[in-house]
């Protein structure tokens, strides 16, 4: 939803010497807005922030409310009720106008022109609000607006006792009834189960049902997520020594296939970078990141950071498999071995990036079960052979580990997208399979004989025995080798209209090298701005 913005000068020379909480004025194609510069960018954070504005400014002004909606990365709900309404709008008029905050009346699924609280009164009718403040970057980047906002529901007070409704539910009198369905809890809230308690929201006690703090929704996620990414820097010196000095050892380097060893596989643009960037600013619900390397760590990585681990395949491999290596099919085999990683994470490779914010719900369900991205492209049929390329031959192994265990044969392919994992499940495989797990993490190079363990064959082995499900992702795939990729990537910055996006390298020979850092970077650049709290604040420093 972001898009290039540009300031007017006299705005922006100023800002550069005020505070960072100042306002500006911003323009776009179509209409100016009052900003708040930011120079880190969280959804998570802006959620909180937005809500505590609305919620602080009704309990500066006793207004009873309860926060009846705070999923991880959702948009917050407020709730009051019609005998309150009156006060609850002039609080917010009061505490909001002057503060660069924007409102939205909203009727069903659709949401008024934003207005800048103060300009007027807040409309007397509404049933439903929005509140937000716009972020930006200090060059005029508009980072977030009501995507990310704090819904203010005003709910009616039942004088006397209502028929049964569409849900056959009796309304007794006294009852608050939402004037808009659609909340995860309920439409109706009968007296009897009108008590508030105070729990931990956003950091903050805030009021709640107690009936709805006695236990979590039954669609909550409420096990951690870890991520771990596979990283590797080509241009490094050493890991160039250890590579060619394991293919002179082999003696197999002619008999490889022409994509197991190709440099465009092992080439670092800084994309680990903007690929954490883009987790801290839409995904920060995440609880810890492992970045899995040889020996190797960017000069940019704040290992410091409590958030972030560097794991190092000695480590990780222990005694198995044979090291070093330079199969990722074989470094992904063992990623269930990391120590303290949560049963369920997420596996990305460093060429996949958040693209707006998501939730957890987005890859598991609250039962654990992890979600997969089918994709519609197919398995071809018949073995493994020579002719393939790794990840074909991979993935027909995959499908015949799988009609081994369960004999039905899984056709698709998956998304290039951040993999839903289940450590249990890759636990299981190596036990279950230990003759190819073996080959396959003893592989210094891809070879026919790999099984794409994480990105196929889990999740047909999780969804045979129950613990993983096909679910659906807002996804764009580009190979940046080809020449369309660019009007893609400029379609993609101005409508910021996916869930995670892939901008993939699978082979760049014959295309000019410096042109095409420069459209990455360009691009990059645009679409995660801000530096982020996993960098130092100076590229080796």
């Amino acid at each position: 939803m972001r898009v290039r913005r540009f300031w007017h000068s006299t705005f922006l020379s100023s800002q550069r010497r005020s505070t960072l909480t100042a306002s500006v004025i911003g323009l776009d194609a179509n209409r100016s807005w009052v900003a708040r510069p930011v120079s880190s960018f969280s959804s998570v954070e802006i959620l909180a922030e937005h809500l505590a504005l609305v919620a602080n400014a009704l309990e500066v002004e006793n207004v009873d409310y309860i926060v009846l909606d705070a999923e991880p990365n959702r948009r917050r709900t407020v709730v009051v009720t019609s005998r309150m309404a009156e006060a609850a709008l002039t609080a917010m008029e009061k505490h909001l106008a002057g503060r660069g905050v924007y409102y939205q009346d909203v009727t069903g699924h659709t949401a008024s022109a934003a207005r800048l609280v103060g300009h007027r009164s807040l409309p007397r009718s509404a049933a439903r609000l929005r509140f937000f403040q716009v972020s930006s970057t200090l060059d005029g980047e508009v980072l977030s607006r009501d995507e990310l906002a704090c819904v203010l529901e005003l709910w009616r007070v039942t004088t006397k006792a209502e028929p049964a409704g569409p849900s056959l539910e009796m309304v007794p009198k006294g009852s608050w009834v939402a004037a808009v369905p659609g909340n995860i809890w309920a439409d109706i809230v009968a007296p009897e189960a009108q008590q508030v308690t105070t729990a931990m929201v956003d950091g903050h006690r805030r009021p709640v049902l107690s009936v709805a703090a006695g236990a979590p929704h039954a669609d909550s996620i409420t096990f951690p997520v870890d991520v771990v990414y596979t990283w590797v820097d080509g241009s490094d010196p050493d890991w160039q020594v250890r590579k060619n000095e394991t293919l002179r050892a082999m003696g197999e380097a002619r008999a490889l296939n022409a994509y197991a060893a190709n440099a465009s596989r092992f080439q670092s643009r800084d994309e680990l970078r903007y690929s954490l960037r883009s987790l801290e600013m839409f995904a920060g619900w995440v609880r810890h990141v492992y970045i899995v390397t040889d020996r190797q760590m960017p000069s940019w990585l704040d290992v410091s950071h409590p958030k972030v681990s560097v794991v190092d395949h000695r480590d990780l491999f222990g005694n198995r498999g044979r090291l070093p290596t330079f199969n990722s099919h074989a470094i992904e085999s063992q990623l269930h071995h990391i120590d303290g990683l949560s049963e369920q994470f997420l596996y990305l490779n460093d060429d996949i990036f958040f693209g707006r914010p998501v939730e957890p719900r987005r890859f598991f369900l609250s039962n654990g079960t992890g979600l997969s991205f089918p994709s519609r492209t197919r398995i071809a049929f018949g073995p493994a052979t020579t002719h393939d390329a790794p990840v074909t031959s991979a993935a027909k192994n995959a499908r015949r580990l799988s009609v081994e265990a369960s004999g039905r044969q899984p056709m698709n392919k998956f998304k290039h997208a951040p993999q839903s994992m289940r450590r249990s499940v890759l636990a299981e495989i190596e036990q279950r399979f230990p003759v190819e797990h073996k080959l396959t993490s003893a592989a210094q190079f891809r070879t026919r004989d790999d099984v794409s363990i994480p990105s196929s064959l889990a999740h047909h082995y999780g969804y045979l025995t129950g613990r993983m499900t096909p679910g659906a992702i807002r996804y764009l795939y580009a190979d940046i080798a080809q020449p369309k990729t660019e009007e893609r990537l400029g379609s993609l910055l101005r409508r910021h209209d996916v869930d995670v996006f892939c901008l993939n390298d699978h082979d760049s020979a014959g295309v000019d090298p410096v042109a095409q850092s420069r459209m990455l970077q360009d691009f990059l650049n645009a679409y995660f701005p801000l530096r982020s709290r996993f960098e130092l604040d100076r590229d080796g420093d």
